[in-house]
């Protein structure tokens, strides 16, 4: 068995958290616990898996300071900046490319920057049991855990057959299944916590035959760097559709853990960050947090309102309502200097 290497994708800029959005507040650097950042977390994790000298984060050029100052501990070489944003398929391919360049019968965990899976040590022990399998190396393996409520925005794992360890075969994936999410749990699907583990020459494998481009520009075994024109030119897509869903050998990983993946302002009240970054005032109301450092805030009348500032841009948000945030941030103009 060849040496662990760990991937944490650190390329978003998600607009469900506007204000605090784009390249200057990529959701993996919130503090869901007031302390660490997402993104430290999932540098914990990660180096519980395959140490922190096998931790690589792959990102985009205009969050990669923002990466070196949350994450001092990361080696300079482990930061793989992608020359353009072509989403996961492509990121993951990039960073495969590096590993292989280290070490070609590595394998390789692939995970999100930006979710919450705890206890912290749950996936090392779930990928442990995987890559004890005798037959793991040919095989590409997810992960998932029981859902503890119907949640239809997230994506849910259907298992098949048992191979021992807490892992299964895969027979199918459901993607935000909306009010369908409760019917999918009584039939005992997994919530998808969206890693992946592999043997760099199986993933190799699958991705010349499902993204010959992709292949034919980022496969590890190709030697050489890759021009940022050959970047740009490939298909956004992400992993899931372009190479797991189609490969041939699926096995999914039970994790023993809670999962959230920080996908709203709600989300992140309720891992517990309560807000109140600056100062609140409530008068004839109640459960109204706020997050605008230096600022003072009064609130009356009204309650279980959220009020996050950034500079000129104020969100004002009933609490429960954070799906609808990015269909905000979509039509919120931009502020105007004063004349």
């Amino acid at each position: 068995m060849g040496p662990l290497y760990a991937l944490i994708l650190a390329g978003g800029a998600s607009s469900r958290f506007w204000p605090l959005s784009g390249d200057a507040h990529p959701k993996y650097l919130l503090r869901p616990d007031g302390k660490r950042t997402l993104l430290q977390m999932a540098f914990e994790r990660a180096s519980a898996c395959a140490g922190p000298e096998n931790v690589l984060v792959v990102t985009a050029g205009a969050q990669a300071d923002g990466v070196r100052k949350a994450l001092p501990a990361l080696h300079i070489e482990n930061l793989c900046i992608e020359p353009s944003r072509r989403d996961t398929a492509a990121a993951i391919s990039l960073g495969c490319k590096v590993v292989a360049g280290r070490n070609s019968g590595a394998d390789v965990l692939v995970l999100p920057a930006d979710t919450l899976l705890e206890p912290g040590d749950a996936l090392a022990r779930a990928v442990d049991a995987a890559r004890g399998q005798a037959d793991f190396e040919s095989a590409i393996h997810v992960f998932g855990v029981r859902p503890s409520h119907a949640e239809g925005a997230y994506g849910y794992i259907e298992r098949g057959e048992p191979a021992g360890g807490g892992i299964f075969g895969v027979k199918s994936f459901v993607e935000k299944p909306g009010d369908a999410a409760r019917a999918l749990i009584a039939r005992g699907f997994l919530w998808n916590v969206g890693c992946f583990l592999f043997r760099l020459d199986t993933f190799d494998r699958e991705l010349a035959a499902h993204l010959p481009t992709h292949s034919n520009r980022l496969r590890p075994a190709n030697p050489g760097a890759v021009t940022p024109e050959d970047y740009e030119g490939l298909q956004s897509i992400s992993i899931d559709y372009g190479l797991i869903e189609k490969a041939r050998n699926l096995r999914v990983c039970v994790v023993e853990a809670t999962f959230d993946d920080i996908g709203t302002w709600d989300a992140l009240l309720r891992s517990g960050s309560g807000g109140n970054q600056g100062a609140l005032v409530t008068v004839a109301g109640r459960g109204n947090s706020v997050i605008a450092p230096g600022r003072a805030v009064a609130v009356v009348g009204e309650s279980d309102l959220l009020i996050v500032a950034d500079g000129e841009r104020i969100l004002v948000m009933k609490k429960g309502m954070g799906q609808q945030v990015k269909q905000a941030a979509q039509n919120a103009p931009e502020p105007k200097p004063d004349a």
